[in-house]
């Protein structure tokens, strides 16, 4: 038996990976619905109106993903779309979804388009990430694009990212969404293509859940971890809720600053070798619901560094607008660092600063147009991989019998998604099967 903690989307196909291997599993998973980050959000006011309560993409490269949809009977429900892509820049917006409106963006030179299209050539070229772990990420793009192309669009780019500071951010961080992102275009490149089940990643959530419970698997909401016992080096037991339940094989989904309190002291060397690399980014976002379209463009870059979200995510120029009502949604996410004020600010004043800057953007928007707002704020999302710390990324194993660790933040160099997600889970499942304690459960644990 392998007690999982964490009911996300890495605890749950972890779950379902294990089950396949005839491995039984308990999910534990601490707030009321599964599925963590990329669970649903409801709207009352909108008459029940649900949608995902972030955004999430999935692409038509992701060749795991498409697997697991076929597995699960959902590759017939996914629906695809061309999408748009544009760059906010000194008060106007300039379309970048084909070559031809690359070649004409206004703020680069003939040259400085030339070598940015060779960058994303070479990224495809390079199939051996390693070189660039060493490299600052600004660094190679000067290198690769010139300086104008690095201060009028990278650059931008990787300050909304990493909250101001991107100084120790490697290249592979650009290598790998390149790659990921141009996977998706069709022939010929002057589109790009892009999938989404009608009711979200929770249609994904939903199948992961029946298919676990089908196998055996068992799945325990509002089930708190409050420590992992330890007896002459293996583990005996989870607390759950203050009650000891005996556990042989325990894997935990949580991110890293969060599976370490979950340690006693008995393994307090596992956890000083969990700190070498813990850092996160947090997030907040706030989501609005419009009774109209905002752009044409499913992301909307932005390289005004005075504008305090990453980008205008308007997901409904992928998804339908009737698949949430006739609504139009629209994410405007910052990705935050601990100390930011803006991970402190509260939800009446970030809603308040959000709308004066979205405004500027487009002064014709009304409040009238605007039917509901919601902030979403999470302080563990993005992990932090500094130039040359590949080597402290935690193991799976432990060195204590029957624990391990699982989480986005060992998925490198891949940036973290759905793709990235699934596939690490599988691998993760392979690679703790021939060492489980035998004849013994292991429980998969989740917190949000």
């Amino acid at each position: 038996m392998v007690d999982i903690i964490g009911g996300g989307i890495l605890g749950l196909s972890l779950a379902y990976e294990l089950l396949k291997r005839d491995v039984p599993v308990r999910v534990w998973e601490r707030a009321a619905t599964p599925g963590g980050l990329m669970g649903r959000t409801r709207f009352p006011e909108l008459n029940g109106l649900e949608c995902d309560r972030y955004y999430h993409a999935i692409l038509s490269s992701d060749r795991a993903l498409m697997g697991l949809f076929d597995e699960l009977g959902l590759r017939g429900r996914l629906r695809f779309t061309a999408t748009r892509m544009g760059f906010y820049h000194n008060g106007n917006i300039y379309p970048m979804s084909t070559p031809l409106e690359f070649l004409r963006f206004p703020p680069l030179r003939l040259i400085d388009r030339l070598r940015l299209a060779y960058t994303i050539l070479a990224c495809r070229r390079i199939k051996d990430w390693r070189q660039l772990e060493q490299i600052p990420v600004a660094e190679w793009l000067t290198r690769l694009s010139g300086e104008r192309a690095v201060r009028n669009v990278w650059a931008p780019l990787l300050r909304a990212k990493f909250d101001g500071d991107y100084s120790h951010v490697p290249a592979t961080y650009i290598w790998s969404r390149l790659v990921r992102t141009t996977d998706t275009r069709t022939k010929g490149g002057s589109q790009e293509l892009m999938c989404y089940l009608p009711n979200g990643y929770q249609e994904l959530i939903d199948a992961l859940v029946t298919a676990i419970r089908q196998r055996g698997g068992q799945i325990t909401l509002n089930a708190t971890i409050n420590t992992i016992q330890i007896d002459d080096g293996s583990v005996t037991a989870v607390v759950v809720n203050g009650q000891t339940v005996p556990a042989d094989n325990v894997v935990i989904t949580a991110q890293t600053p969060i599976a370490r309190r979950l340690l006693p002291p008995a393994a307090a060397q596992v956890s000083e070798r969990w700190g070498q690399l813990d850092g996160f980014l947090g997030i907040v976002c706030m989501l609005l619901v419009l009774r109209r379209r905002l752009t044409p463009y499913y992301t909307l870059n932005i390289t005004d560094e005075r504008i305090p979200f990453t980008g205008v995510i308007e997901t409904t120029n992928l998804i339908d607008p009737q698949c949430v009502g006739g609504y139009h949604l629209v994410y405007l996410p910052k990705y935050v660092a601990a100390d930011s004020p803006f991970a402190r600010m509260p939800d009446d004043e970030l809603r308040t600063v959000f709308l004066n800057y979205l405004r500027q953007m487009f002064p014709d928007l009304r409040d009238d147009e605007i039917a509901a707002i919601r902030i979403g704020r999470e302080r563990y999302v993005e992990p932090i991989h500094p130039v040359g710390a590949t080597d402290l990324i935690p193991p799976i194993t432990t060195g204590i019998r029957g624990l391990f660790l699982a989480n986005t933040g060992q998925i490198y160099p891949q940036l973290t998604n759905g793709e990235s997600v699934y596939t690490f889970a599988r691998s993760v499942a392979g690679h703790i099967q021939p060492l489980l304690v035998r004849d013994l459960s292991v429980a998969v644990l989740s917190l949000s």
